[in-house]
């Protein structure tokens, strides 16, 4: 079901944002979840903790797509929020890169049925655009490998993979 996307804004995420992160955060976990390794036993707990923590880093942006609707997630200003993207910058300073700082997506998320309406594609841009200012020269994310839809989406924006994880259990997972 597709529903009406009437104006979309992107706007940087207050702590009041922090609740609907969350869920949308578990969402995207459920999404790309594939079962192999199990999560610990107080994840719901520990993913809040951590949102906390990013949201306090100053190396850390949250973004958020809102839509002005009448129904779903309402927030106070009566726009029900679609979407959000986390991303931070880590300094690799090993000597072996002329430019050691990076920029990581975190998190990427956009309400199903309000896809395919470059939302993601414009929480990206914003990021990257934030990026460029304070001089950060590239940019990497990461997917699970099942994740066709997420492996043509990073590739028409031009992620290349240059970088593959591999898994093995040596024991049985857990």
């Amino acid at each position: 079901m597709e529903t009406e996307l009437r104006e979309t804004d992107i706007r940087e995420a207050c702590l009041d944002d922090l609740e609907i992160i969350y869920q949308l955060t578990l969402k995207l976990h459920i999404h790309e979840d594939d079962g192999s390794i199990k999560t610990h036993d107080h994840f719901e707990t520990n993913l809040k903790s951590w949102l906390k923590v990013e949201f306090n880093n100053p190396r850390t942006l949250f973004l958020i797509a809102e839509n002005l609707i009448d129904e779903g997630l309402i927030d106070e200003g009566n726009n029900r929020i679609i979407g959000f993207i986390s991303a931070t910058s880590i300094i690799n300073d090993n000597g072996f890169l002329a430019s050691p700082i990076k920029g990581v997506i975190q998190l990427l998320w956009v309400e199903p049925e309000f896809r395919q309406h470059s939302i993601a594609k414009n929480l990206v841009y914003n990021v990257e655009q934030c990026f460029k200012e304070i001089g950060i020269k590239y940019v990497e994310c990461s997917y699970t490998s099942f994740n066709n839809q997420a492996k043509a989406f990073w590739s028409k924006l031009g992620y290349l993979n240059n970088s593959i994880t591999a898994r093995k259990f040596i024991t049985e997972p857990i």
